[in-house]
């Protein structure tokens, strides 16, 4: 059986490392996060007139959707393409309900006066 005091479990100067190396855990997670909703709508808008319809709405100009619309590259590079993630933005993501991890977890860190 451990001593409370002696227990290194116990020590508060633990926590200052763990709070700083989940911060880059979660920032890591929200890029994959995010770019893994990227590649479901990509695989979602399956057909190359539906991707071409979707980018010239959200705003890509017609001379660069070509580039990506009848691209033969899987969906996971797709969804790191420049013109992918210049139309599906980290904004456009949170409309759609994508929620932001890394501003969530200042929030529940440092509370809700917090600057994001």
């Amino acid at each position: 059986m451990r001593n409370a005091r002696t227990d290194p479990r116990n020590d508060p100067r633990n926590n200052y490392y763990k709070l700083s190396c989940t911060y880059t855990v979660i920032e890591r997670l929200a890029e994959w996060v995010r770019r893994r909703v990227r590649l479901y709508y990509w695989k979602q808008w399956k057909q190359p007139r539906t991707r071409r319809r979707n980018l010239l709405a959200l705003g890509i100009a017609p001379s660069e959707v070509h580039k990506a619309s009848r691209s033969r590259k899987g969906y996971w590079r797709m969804s790191q393409m420049s013109l992918v993630r210049h139309a599906l933005n980290n904004r456009w993501l949170e409309e759609q309900g994508v929620p932001d991890m890394r501003a969530v977890w200042i929030k529940l860190h440092y509370g809700p006066l917090a600057r994001v």
